[in-house]
């Protein structure tokens, strides 16, 4: 297949580079073509333009931060549609609002063109490895077409619905991701103040019933480390539960846990954190009461 990217950040080169190892033509629209010169040097063609990658690709993959840079991918002068042909897919791994993804499966639909919301879960790793999930809203005959694309980056496809049902439970996923990662930074502050390293949280609590994702994938990259670059960024975790909370509002529904996470997230960002992985809220829950988890003397063996 000849496959186009925009997008290749922290999720988006991972998931370029299993596309070359796939054996598919890869071209990219980067607007920092510095950052991209390792994909080039592997293989990849860069273009001037989206509507270049349009032109030139069967099959697109987005992976954007926020919904006007998708709208701007898409739609703008130079925008995909502006080059794509009948029958092009796109896949839009965006976490990004219901209604907007409507909207441009409506709008590429009228070019011809097949637009999928295909939020995606697993993080880094599972970039890395291609073992993403992928939560994807459209229709049924353009699933089919980006489904062999989607399986060369991920283990996990689920078809949710129509287009936006992708993202509406992509959205469900981060409130209880937020929550889980909260609960468990809040737990190793107190365990910290009880003696109990992160070290030996990690290794006995694993096989108890507070065992989960987070546990298993923030604790030995970030927190026993003590390092929080990379991963989920909070800043961009607030964006995805302000967008649950949207919908939550949309339908009258009430999400007082959701609403206090939300909280907390934006006020560890306004201390810093922001651009920091979402587990380096243990960092600032334990500021409260003195504890530091980058800080190599006050670490407990």
């Amino acid at each position: 297949m000849n496959i186009g990217i925009i997008g290749t950040g922290t999720m988006g080169k991972p998931m370029a580079r299993n596309i070359l190892k796939a054996g598919h033509s890869l071209t990219l629209f980067a607007r920092h073509p510095e950052k991209v010169k390792d994909l080039l040097a592997e293989g990849a063609k860069i273009a001037a333009s989206a509507a270049e990658v349009g032109a030139a690709s069967d099959g697109i993959v987005l992976s954007l931060p926020f919904d006007p840079e998708v709208e701007e991918v898409i739609l703008g002068e130079r925008g995909i549609l502006h080059g794509a042909s009948h029958g092009t897919v796109i896949v839009d791994t965006t976490t990004g609002t219901p209604h907007a993804a409507v909207r441009m499966a409506a709008a590429a639909a009228q070019r011809g063109v097949d637009y999928l919301d295909a939020p995606i879960s697993g993080g880094v790793k599972g970039a890395i490895e291609g073992k993403l999930t992928f939560l994807v809203g459209g229709e049924d005959g353009a699933v089919k077409k980006a489904w062999p694309l989607m399986e060369q980056l991920g283990s996990n496809i689920f078809h949710i619905g129509p287009a936006g049902a992708g993202r509406a439970l992509k959205a469900l996923n981060q409130i209880i991701a937020a929550l889980n990662n909260l609960t468990l930074c809040e737990t190793l502050v107190l365990g910290k103040k009880l003696g109990i390293s992160p070290e030996k949280f990690f290794t006995a609590l694993s096989k108890c019933a507070a065992n989960s994702y987070h546990l298993q994938t923030k604790l030995p990259q970030f927190i026993i480390p003590g390092k929080f670059e990379g991963g989920h960024r909070i800043e961009m975790m607030i964006k995805d539960l302000e967008i649950a909370l949207q919908i939550a509002k949309e339908m009258n529904t009430s999400m007082p846990l959701s609403g206090l996470a939300t909280q907390l997230y934006r006020a560890g960002a306004s201390a810093g954190y922001a651009r920091k992985d979402i587990s380096a809220m243990v960092n600032f829950l334990g500021s409260f009461v003195g504890l530091d988890f980058t800080t190599p003397s006050l670490r407990l063996s």
